[in-house]
């Protein structure tokens, strides 16, 4: 396996296979929710270093991402906060530690990128948060949503 940081440019062209399963396993409100990246907004916030983009690749084939916007908390400029877009893993390739690994790397990446904090979003459907409580992240807000 093999983790790294990549330019989204780099891997549009590969995602999309990927993107869609992702869609299809955790979108809620499918009928309402398209999946229709803006992809040339990720690339402006890409080129200002306020989005960035980590992989997993097996003998080169993409088979995972995690991707985070980088901001100055609005409240607390000094801070540096990664607040996770999408993490998503091909579920053949789920078993094992792979996800584990990636998810230190990813850590240890944006802690050197200056991140003072990184924030995952869960959905109740597919809930992996004992595996973040693991590795000492811990609950701080919920979420709550209505289509209207």
């Amino acid at each position: 396996m093999e983790f790294k940081r990549e330019l989204l440019f780099e891997v549009m062209d590969e995602v999309g296979a990927l993107l869609d399963m992702h869609y299809q396993e955790l979108t809620l409100h499918k009928d309402v929710i398209k999946l229709e990246p803006q992809w040339s907004q990720y690339a402006t916030l890409e080129q200002m270093g306020a989005f960035v983009v980590f992989t997993i690749r097996e003998e080169g084939e993409l088979i995972g991402y995690n991707a985070f916007f980088l901001n100055r908390h609005i409240h607390y400029g000094s801070f540096l906060c990664a607040q996770n877009d999408v993490l998503y893993l091909h579920p053949a390739h789920r078993r094992g530690t792979t996800a584990l690994r990636f998810l230190d790397f990813c850590e240890a990446e944006l802690k050197a990128m200056g991140a003072q904090k990184i924030g995952y979003h869960i959905k109740f459907s597919l809930d992996w948060r004992p595996i973040l409580h693991r590795r000492g992240y811990s609950d701080e807000e919920v979420m709550v949503a209505k289509l209207i």
